[in-house]
This record gives structure tokens, C-alpha cells and sequence, in this order.
């Protein structure tokens, strides 16, 4: 099963929905446009060609501290926990899932922030005084 139809969306995008997708998408990552994979699937890439809807490998990748010269058994655990969304059969739905995954890992962030470990430590501190 396709991964739009499995999210509930109808197959047939219609030409401004495409366009209005993709607009928002190249105000949040100017210079954003389609690529082809090499199983022939399409996925929306930033300017330098990484794909938006899995920046979270890279940034992850970038940001691991290993702890010693072979740790890969680490490495590797970070990056199975980034979930990762496949590749899609059209140009339109590549543009459809990237403006979905945007505003989904906006809303992930946003309430990671509100129940960080920090603040949940202080507001359990605050309830044993």
C-alpha cells in the first residue's frame, strides 16, 4: 500500500493543491526541488540535495559524539531511532508528504520543548516541596 493512501489522503492531487504544497515548502527551504532516488522514487530535496523528510539522519549523524574511536554499536542506535519516511511513486506526492512531514516534526519539536527532561525535573521538584 502506498503511503498517502495509508495516511487516508485521495490519490488523484489535484494541480493547486500540488502548487499550494509546494510554494510552502520553498518559503521554509528556498531553492527545494524534486530528485529521483535510485529505485526510481522521488523525494523534495533541499538546495544541497538533502531530503527534507529525512534531515533528521544527517542532523544526527553530524551531532553524535562518539565515545571512543569504534563506536558504532552507539552510532547506530541513534539512527534507528529516527523514524524514516519512504520515498514516493509521484512527483505531486513527494511534494504532499514533505509539506506533512514539515508540520509534523514542527509539532513534535514544539511539544519536545514543553515536556523537556529539564522542565518535567523542575515541575516534579516544585510538586515535592
Amino acid at each position: 500500500m502506498d503511503l498517502m493512501a495509508s495516511m487516508g489522503y485521495n490519490m488523484n492531487i489535484s494541480q493547486e493543491r500540488f502548487e499550494k504544497a509546494k510554494k510552502k515548502i520553498i518559503k521554509k527551504y528556498p531553492g527545494a526541488h524534486t530528485r529521483i532516488d535510485p529505485n526510481g522514487k522521488y523525494f523534495v530535496a533541499t538546495k544541497n540535495g538533502r531530503d527534507i523528510n529525512n534531515l533528521q539522519i544527517g542532523q544526527t549523524m553530524d551531532a553524535y559524539e562518539f565515545e571512543y574511536e569504534d563506536d558504532l554499536y552507539g552510532f547506530n542506535a541513534a539512527l534507528n531511532k529516527i523514524t524514516t519516511i519512504p520515498h514516493s511513486n509521484t512527483i505531486k506526492e513527494a511534494w504532499l508528504i514533505t509539506e506533512v512531514a514539515i508540520k509534523s516534526y514542527h509539532v513534535v519539536n514544539r511539544n519536545s520543548n514543553k515536556f523537556s527532561d529539564d522542565k518535567v525535573m523542575k515541575k516534579m521538584i516544585k510538586d515535592f516541596e
